[in-house]
């Protein structure tokens, strides 16, 4: 079956049956301005939004016939002359909507878009996923950026087909009338062909995203000469879901917890730690973290303080009981090169 063209539907029709108002869609152009989204057509009834998915969300505003034919180019670019904000390019080749910015303004946008862009591969944290005790509204659409998947009733939850997405994951980049994602090759110059960017990533659909809350967990730590030995006290952390990576002297938690609840924390640690010979195990009640020192050192604090936080005379944390110099019980306290060249 023909796949619809016009913006804002995309569905496939039975052309037999095509009727009048049988379409949703956009007539106008999107408009890009400052940060905010929104469609020509109707971007007073509906607001613009500053995330492309809540751009992509926006309900059409007309109804008509379903159409394979592809919208007029000449057309529409009387349309976004008439109704979107002037375009103009900064020295650097980044797209400015509206009135032309001043000097230091684009300068700021060009940092913050390097910085973004420069940042976003790093980002792993894993796909938001649906509650499955959450019930779809029927017509539902799945949210992750370049599927669209009508709901299916439960088969858009299984292993089969329907039940397969394939997206985006990682956002939009506009640079230099090019339009694509972060996350895979393809650059095209039509919006309408940015649409049909096939997705680089597959998964599961995601039908009813819910915002996740962000919680803290309790640390708990020892240590011995040559390792730092802590706990995360974060119950019920689901292993496929759950990360925990090493610094040469931070460690990061990432846990997704029951109910929607994350951990997501820091730790700048008090001295270096050998990342390659750290190990994490993620238990039912809590998580395991075994941090190794470079050499035999003693640790006054898990965390890094803030500068110029002075700690009271001896204070220190407690030795385990591995090993013979500086356990429990021993005379000598072993310090590492920086400390002791202190004294």
């Amino acid at each position: 079956m023909p796949r619809c063209t016009n913006k804002g539907c995309g569905k496939e029709y039975d052309a037999a049956s095509n009727t009048e108002g049988g379409c949703a869609y956009h007539p106008g152009a999107p408009v890009f301005h400052e940060g905010l989204k929104s469609w020509s057509c109707c971007n007073e009834r509906n607001k613009p939004v500053m995330e492309f998915d809540q751009f992509m969300a926006i309900p059409p505003c007309a109804r008509g016939m379903h159409s394979d034919v592809k919208p007029d180019a000449a057309r529409a670019a009387v349309v976004e002359a008439a109704e979107a904000p002037a375009l103009t390019s900064s020295e650097g080749g980044v797209e400015t909507y509206g009135a032309t910015a001043k000097a230091e303004a684009v300068e700021a946008v060009e940092a913050v878009e390097a910085v973004e862009t420069a940042q976003a591969p790093s980002k792993e944290t894993p796909p938001e996923e649906d509650d499955p005790a959450v019930p779809v509204p029927e017509g539902a659409r799945c949210r992750r950026l370049g599927c669209g998947a009508v709901w299916l009733g439960e088969a858009s939850r299984g292993d089969g087909p329907e039940g397969t997405c394939t997206y985006h994951p990682q956002k939009p980049v506009f640079h230099e009338g090019s339009k694509g994602y972060l996350c895979c090759k393809p650059r095209v110059l039509e919006f309408d062909q940015f649409l049909k960017i096939p997705g680089c990533a597959t998964g599961r659909h995601l039908f009813c995203p819910t915002s996740r809350e962000v919680v803290d967990c309790r640390v708990d730590h020892y240590q011995t000469p040559m390792h730092v030995h802590v706990s995360a006290y974060a119950k019920g952390a689901d292993k496929e879901r759950s990360s925990v990576s090493f610094g040469m002297q931070s460690v990061t938690l990432d846990l997704a917890l029951p109910g929607n609840r994350r951990v997501h924390k820091t730790l700048a640690l008090y001295g270096p730690i050998v990342p390659e010979q750290c190990a994490a195990r993620i238990l039912a009640t809590k998580v395991d973290i075994t941090l190794a020192k470079p050499v035999a050192a003693s640790w006054p604090l898990l965390e890094l303080p803030e500068a110029g936080t002075e700690l009271p005379p001896g204070y220190a944390l407690t030795f385990g009981v591995s090993g013979r110099t500086g356990t429990v019980g021993g005379k000598e306290v072993v310090l590492s090169v920086e400390e002791a060249a202190k004294r």
